[in-house]
């Protein structure tokens, strides 16, 4: 997928900001110049009927932000209202709510369940490619047991929990798997200071049976293999580092589990861009693990200008939105068929300082 005229418009203001940048964004452009047509996904490929298929045929080609950070002024009805029954997107604001205690520490920061979530969100709707003939965001990391416990999904069983328990808590109100993940990683992502407002979307059909088998990253991976089996997903290598910027909130427990728990960054409770330097840099911080795929990608000439650009936090949150909401559509047939619900997530966290 080309760079997005947004996106475009995003990296020329960085190179006011940051002198020196303009070659580095010159070839970046040049290297995606030969993508003519952003590629669609689901019902898009056909054409978008609807106002919600027009806004993700829009964010994905880069005519509109796949942000909103308009100030959150939803005002839901009580729970059990007609009101509520009539707006898709009021148990959503419940939800929301919950999610925002259930992710958040007392300095502000998201916790390892956040991080879980956005994970979460990761390995459910990544399980698809173009050849699959399956698979994608549709919850059954959350319904099937045992796409749960294939080795890559480790670490997510309490976070599972926690969803099932959520789908348990509002199961008469329509609440289904497959939005609830995408929705947990989004409302993640958010609470987590400086993280991006994705354009979320609510109706996607939920499926039990476990998603094809090795479609998902190895950590082991050579920075080739990578690019290709994300392009098999539709998302250039830009799309990929974008992606892979989530590790500023990660945790290893699996890698090596001698030392479990160590960040991927310094500042895991933040959704800043240090995983990008740090990344770079020759050997990581102290006390900070870094993933053989991520080297990998930040050495491979293909994909280090990408760890460089997105070393600006509005220039890497506006490519992150792009290719998430990307992701959490793959698989869906009926995009045209959805609810925009972003209204009812928190509000952006633009600033924050550690006390």
């Amino acid at each position: 997928m080309k760079l997005s005229l947004y996106l475009t418009g995003v990296l020329l203001g960085t190179t006011l900001a940051y002198p020196g940048m303009g070659n580095l964004i010159r070839e970046i452009l040049k290297r995606q110049a030969d993508d003519t047509k952003v590629q669609m996904i689901g019902d898009l490929v056909e054409r978008a009927t609807s106002d919600v298929g027009t806004s993700v045929e829009s964010c994905l080609s880069g005519a509109i932000s796949c942000q909103d950070l308009t100030p959150n002024s939803y005002v839901a009805p009580d729970l059990t209202s007609a009101a509520c029954s009539a707006d898709t997107c009021c148990v959503w604001n419940y939800i929301s709510n919950d999610l925002v205690t259930l992710f958040s520490n007392s300095d502000g920061t998201c916790n390892d369940l956040a991080r879980a979530a956005v994970r979460l969100g990761f390995h459910d709707a990544g399980a698809w490619s173009t050849t699959s003939g399956g698979g994608g965001a549709d919850g059954s990391i959350v319904l099937s047991s045992d796409e749960i416990n294939r080795s890559e999904n480790n670490g997510l069983q309490a976070i599972r929990s926690q969803a099932l328990a959520i789908l348990s808590q509002y199961s008469s109100f329509n609440v289904g798997a497959a939005d609830l993940v995408q929705f947990m990683h989004n409302v993640a992502t958010i609470t987590c200071p400086l993280g991006p407002r994705v354009l979320t979307f609510i109706g996607r059909p939920d499926q039990s049976t476990a998603d094809p088998p090795g479609l998902l990253p190895n950590v082991s991976s050579p920075a080739e293999v990578l690019i290709q089996l994300f392009a098999d997903k539709t998302f250039s290598s830009t799309d990929l580092v974008a992606l892979i910027g989530a590790h500023t909130a990660a945790k290893q427990f699996f890698v090596d589990p001698a030392l479990a728990g160590e960040p991927l960054d310094s500042t895991p409770g933040v959704w800043d861009v240090e995983f990008f330097s740090e990344t770079l840099a020759a050997t990581p911080p102290a006390g900070v693990f870094r993933l053989p795929s991520d080297g990998a990608l930040a050495a491979f000439a293909e994909t280090t200008p990408d760890f460089t650009l997105f070393g600006n936090q509005g220039t890497w949150n506006e490519a992150y939105a792009i290719a998430y909401v990307r992701m959490s559509l793959l698989g869906v047939q009926s995009i045209n068929t959805l609810t925009d619900c972003t209204k009812v997530l928190p509000n952006a966290v633009t600033s924050f300082s550690r006390k």
